[in-house]
């Protein structure tokens, strides 16, 4: 046992407390005591805030508690003591004619765009092109650059009474006095720009709609992720206990990007890599609640603002196109096809508009019911931030799983070693007790012979003849002895019969 109570709070001869109620079949938390561990600073969802249709009403994360699981919590977490711009382009030295109407800026502005984006376009080439609403040779860039050098309205007057001196004019002023004198061409080009712009704005804003939606659904009915949170409040409440976040009934999501700020006592893993290992090793079939949220990442790049502010930005190109449409009804040339060409435009526009602007009034809708199904407000919690905050947990608890794999790789490595290690001791032991055995079996072999010669000295066998005759002894080990002994003092010339005994003088013995 390791000495940790759970309990269920009974304060006797107290008044209870009178708060928000529960929703009918929320149970009230489990309290626990007598827990040393580090805390979990997470942000609590208020109880006013816990509905019956919110993710926290239906969790049941005692299902999912053990005694070894905050055993596990209590030693791994155990608390401690105590601008650049380019260069412009010059006017022409050659250039003789005086500017008459517009500015030298402008003059030069128009020499760059006519040596530029319209060069190998006629004044007249290009004058057709903007009555007709052709902007098959026209960018946006180039029209809104149009836009910007356009004189003002006082010099656009001035340039049209120039007719009769259209050939006197610079090269810059026959081209605005060309632009002044096509009907409303601001409010033209304005239209062509929104034209051109409208159809790429829809297909960007489309797929982003769909991408926000689709993550809400994911996160409301993944399974995996959901039991993933119920793992962590279960280890928060316990490890919180005592404090001022203990029996929480849920945390806002933000506090996931935080997990790993909480360090193991040995500091070399933290809570992230203690949830992965749990989840891989009990918990498999939720380990990868990540492939469930596979709309999250692209969602989380949707800015909600930038939406608003490119349907504000159609809504009111639509409103003006319609009334530019009023001034178009009889257009003075049979070149100018802008009537024609922009009410089919507008019909098509306002059709496409009003799919984006319900769809993106959908996408609002899901966002605001998948913050609340979470506990949070969604009038203060940002849907980017919310969206980002889960992705950073998705990627951050895969890297630790990485982690994880590695430090168990090395921890294989260091006891592979340490086992190659015993191993070696052990056979150097071996080979020293096989070392010292040999030394001894090697003495007593000698005292053995030195017994046997010995004894033939006490009972005289060294001396008999006969004797010496006989088969050679007997070692203890059953083997003769080496005869090289003999052959080896043949050699030298000794003989092999025992020596006589000289007589000594009886004088001598006195």
């Amino acid at each position: 046992s390791s000495g940790i109570n759970a309990e269920w709070p009974l304060r006797p001869g107290r008044a209870a407390r009178r708060g928000p109620q529960l929703p009918e079949g929320v149970q009230k938390k489990k309290t626990y005591t007598g827990v040393s561990t580090k805390k979990l600073n997470w942000q609590s969802i208020p109880i006013k805030n816990i509905q019956k249709t919110t993710f926290w009403a239906k969790t049941k994360e005692l299902e999912l508690e053990s005694q070894d699981l905050l055993e596990s919590l209590s030693e791994e977490f155990a608390a401690k003591a105590a601008k650049e711009t380019g260069p412009a382009l010059a006017v022409s030295k050659k250039r003789v004619k005086e500017l008459k109407v517009i500015d030298p800026k402008a003059s030069q502005n128009f020499g760059i765009l006519l040596n530029s984006s319209l060069k190998g376009l006629s004044f007249e080439e290009l004058r057709i092109l903007i009555l007709k609403c052709d902007d098959s040779s026209l960018s946006p860039s180039v029209m809104e650059s149009l836009l910007r050098f356009l004189p003002s309205g006082e010099d656009m007057a001035s340039l049209r009474l120039l007719k009769d001196e259209h050939d006197e004019l610079c090269t810059a002023e026959q081209f605005a006095f060309m632009l002044a004198n096509i009907p409303r061409i601001e409010p033209r080009l304005q239209a062509m720009v929104f034209k051109k712009k409208f159809f790429e704005e829809a297909k960007e804003i489309k797929p982003d709609l769909t991408y926000v939606i689709a993550a809400c659904e994911e996160l409301k009915t993944s399974e995996k992720f959901g039991k993933c949170l119920e793992l962590i409040l279960l280890i928060g409440n316990y490890m919180n206990s005592g404090s001022r976040n203990a029996e929480s009934y849920g945390f806002k999501l933000n506090f996931l990007t935080k997990l790993q700020n909480t360090k193991a006592h040995d500091n070399r893993s933290n809570m992230l890599h203690f949830l992965a290992n749990l989840l891989e090793n009990r918990y498999p079939q939720w380990v990868n609640f990540k492939d469930d949220l596979r709309n999250l990442e692209k969602a989380r790049r949707v800015s909600d603002d930038q939406l608003s502010k490119q349907l504000r930005g159609m809504k009111k190109s639509l409103t003006n196109l319609k009334k530019e449409l009023e001034f178009h009804k009889n257009p003075e040339s049979i070149d100018d096809r802008f009537g024609t060409e922009m009410n089919a435009f507008l019909e098509y526009a306002n059709d496409e508009y009003e799919k984006l602007e319900a769809t993106y009034t959908n996408m609002g809708k899901c966002v605001a019911e998948i913050i609340t199904f979470y506990g949070e407000d969604p009038k203060k919690t940002n849907a980017e931030e919310f969206f980002s905050d889960i992705v950073t947990f998705c990627n951050d608890f895969e890297t630790a799983r990485v982690e994880n794999a590695k430090m168990k790789e090395a921890k294989k490595r260091e006891e592979k070693q340490k086992e190659l290690k015993e191993k070696e001791k052990r056979r150097k032991e071996q080979k020293e007790k096989e070392r010292k055995d040999f030394i001894i079996d090697q003495q007593g072999e000698g005292e053995g012979v030195l017994d046997d010669l010995m004894d033939a000295l006490k009972t005289g066998q060294a001396y008999n003849r006969d004797n010496r005759r006989q088969k050679p002894r007997q070692t203890r080990d059953g083997g003769k002895k080496d005869r090289n002994l003999s052959r080896g003092r043949s050699q030298t010339g000794h003989s092999q019969s025992p020596r006589k005994k000289k007589k000594v003088p009886t004088a001598t013995l006195r």
